[in-house]
């Protein structure tokens, strides 16, 4: 699909102005993504409706937002009950607003206490429809379209075990890099490179920095695991740098406060923590880096962008 008319192309009979543009921001890649639609669509702030997901910061596109109540209650009414109350707000949220509607979300969640559930937001009558957004790794994968009158679809915690992931009556498929959904119909690909306006928005964290070491997901690891994994890309970055943390291990402060302590009692002068909000694939845009850690989506944009990736077993 041509990029530069996807949305006009994919709701030709509503105008820009008339659209409420929904977008669930699971994490970096997802952010940096949506930052490029927005800007590439000219997407106005009184047509956004920013949703923060697993507590990412978003503050590279707003600093108003809103995110999921994970309340006890909302835990409770969730597994035990198969209530929706994440999504119940959502869409309360939504409608408030009092205009159609596009959503755009990496995959098809189910309702959880992080994450709405997806075909319950595009039962809603102001709904026109949603795209996918490339979301890291998960976004390689081959993962056919699932049919949307699927009535039962299996619930892994984690997208990369994940059968359905992807319903076929999505308007499009948006990533930055050709080989991203590669299931997904080729007419409702939709790749987009405008990476200057990324530059352009974005405050560099780690200019003159070289190494960047990557921490695992914290559900690769036991929790008497963790030392091990941060002394091992440690020992690995001999010329010294930034390690970037997961953001599985900063999405809750006491997570977060328990993986800095460990850090900051085995970690020599030469390397420090970089900041959470430092996005490592829009760094790679202003100049090379070399990247150590275990396979990620950082792999391949690393390529793409012209810097180093070494592998590290780190689980």
């Amino acid at each position: 699909m041509d990029k530069a008319k996807y949305l006009s192309k994919t709701l030709p009979n509503i105008k820009n102005e008339e659209i409420l543009h929904v977008f669930l921001i699971v994490n970096p890649v997802a952010l940096f993504v949506s930052k490029m639609i927005i800007d590439d669509n000219n997407i106005k702030d009184t047509n956004l409706l920013i949703i923060s997901l697993r507590n990412t910061d978003v503050s590279l596109i707003s600093k108003v937002f809103i995110k999921p109540n994970e309340s006890y209650l909302n835990r409770l009414l969730i597994k035990f009950f198969s209530d929706t109350p994440i999504s119940r707000d959502i869409i309360k949220k939504i409608h408030s607003k009092n205009k159609k509607f596009i959503l755009y979300t990496s995959w098809s969640y189910h309702e959880s206490i992080s994450t709405p559930s997806i075909d319950k937001i595009l039962t809603s009558n102001l709904c026109q429809g949603h795209f996918y957004l490339e979301e890291g790794q998960a976004s390689y994968r081959k993962s056919k379209p699932y049919s949307a009158n699927t009535i039962y679809r299996d619930k892994p915690k984690h997208a990369e075990n994940l059968k359905n992931t992807y319903r076929d009556d999505a308007l499009g498929y948006i990533g930055i890099l050709s080989d991203v959904f590669p299931d997904a119909p080729c007419d409702k690909r939709i790749i987009i490179s405008n990476f200057a306006d990324l530059i352009k928005a974005y405050k560099p964290k780690l200019l003159g920095v070289e190494t960047i070491g990557l921490s695992c997901a914290e559900r690769r690891l036991r929790k008497d695991q963790w030392e091990s994994m941060l002394s091992k890309l440690i020992k690995n970055m001999p010329n010294g740098g930034v390690i970037k943390l997961h953001p599985s291990f900063t999405s809750t402060s006491t997570k977060r406060k328990k993986i800095v302590s460990i850090f900051n009692r085995i970690a020599p002068d030469s390397i420090t923590l970089c900041s959470d909000n430092a996005i490592i694939e829009i760094e790679m845009l202003y100049e090379t880096k070399v990247l150590i850690g275990s396979l990620t989506s950082l792999n391949k944009y690393a390529d793409a962008f012209r810097s180093k990736f070494i592998n590290l077993d780190l689980y």
